[in-house]
């Protein structure tokens, strides 16, 4: 699937193609559009290979709309795989509020993301896992995260979730949903007290997570709303 969006003159140009997830234009004006992603079938099963690229051009806003939550379902021992790919130029910015993905139990799921940020571009993304469905087992996800902006390194991460995992101290310490917020392009004041936590990056940007076991009960939201 892929979203590509820039100027062009009265609106802004948008362009898009489907994969297992399939674009839909809401709204498209002076300098910025809106695109929904829906499921074009029951995903994620065992062999999936989603993947996303979004391309956001000069002077252009993007909001992206997750219509639905994921599901990665037993794949009993196969894996599925999702990569997304993310380009904001110079004067533009991307908006995307992600549903859950819930990795439910027996799913093997990889996930990667890569996105660079031109200086003076922003990138605004919420990004929620839930290790297992409520009263079930965790599967297992491994993220790969590489962000750059003005072509510098501005935050790398790796993290092998699974339930061995949810029960370490030094891990997840009993909680199972794993809240994120990521801001790129953008010095930010303080949070408020009682939010979660924040971490400051080199470039302009940081990140807010919060631990729970119950998404509902998460305030990464907060740092959501501040920075929108």
């Amino acid at each position: 699937m892929t979203v590509t969006a820039g100027p062009d003159g009265t609106r802004a140009r948008v362009t898009l193609s489907s994969g297992l997830l399939a674009p839909r234009l809401l709204n498209a004006d002076v300098g910025c559009a809106s695109v929904a992603l829906v499921a074009t079938s029951a995903t994620l099963l065992a062999g999936d290979h989603v993947r996303v690229a979004v391309t956001v051009g000069a002077g252009v806003r993007l909001d992206l709309r997750d219509v639905a939550g994921t599901v990665a379902y037993d794949g009993r021992g196969a894996e599925a795989l999702w990569d997304m790919t993310i380009r904001v130029d110079q004067g533009a910015s991307l908006v995307w509020h992600g549903e859950p993905l819930v990795v439910s139990s027996g799913a093997r799921v990889r996930r990667s993301l890569d996105a660079q940020v031109a200086e003076g571009g922003r990138l605004l993304l919420r990004d929620t896992v839930s290790l297992g469905r409520t009263g079930e087992a965790p599967g297992s996800l491994v993220c790969r995260t590489r962000m750059t902006y003005a072509g510098r390194p501005a935050y790398v991460e790796e993290l092998t979730l699974d339930a061995e995992s949810v029960g370490m101290p030094g891990m997840l310490a009993g909680h199972r949903v794993i809240d994120t917020v990521t801001v790129l392009g953008r010095r930010l004041d303080p949070l408020a007290a009682g939010g979660p936590a924040v971490l400051r990056l080199d470039q302009p940007g940081a990140i807010a997570r919060d631990l729970v076991h119950d998404a509902h009960r998460s305030t990464a939201a907060r740092a959501w709303h501040a920075w929108t």
